[in-house]
């Protein structure tokens, strides 16, 4: 099931969903969210519950992982994760983590 976290649209505008783990989001306009939905260049707005972070892991750029606490991490430059703990999310979203040679970029 594809599910709609709160992803923004081109223009920085957030997709919201208020019922989190579901399918039932809006956009800025209260029109609702569907899995195939695209933005202008054709990136998807809504994407399959990310799979937790795991240690030493290949990552590639663009791969979504969410951590112990609920954060929403993107891989802006791939690479493989550090063996031990998950890394620590930065303080706000887009905001940035070095982890291994993977590099995140907290999008929830």
């Amino acid at each position: 099931m594809a599910t709609t976290m709160k992803l923004q649209d081109f223009l920085g505008r957030w997709l919201t969903n208020g019922t989190p783990g579901t399918t039932q989001a809006t956009d800025h306009l209260g029109r609702g969210v569907i899995a195939s939905d695209k933005d202008f260049i054709g990136r998807s707005l809504a994407f399959d519950n990310p799979s937790a972070w795991a240690q030493t892991t290949e990552y590639d750029a663009g791969d979504r992982v969410r951590l112990a606490g609920g954060q929403l991490l993107e891989a802006t430059v791939g690479g493989t994760s550090v063996t031990g703990s998950a890394p620590t999310a930065p303080s706000s979203v887009g905001g940035t983590v070095e982890d291994g040679t993977v590099t995140w970029k907290r999008i929830k």
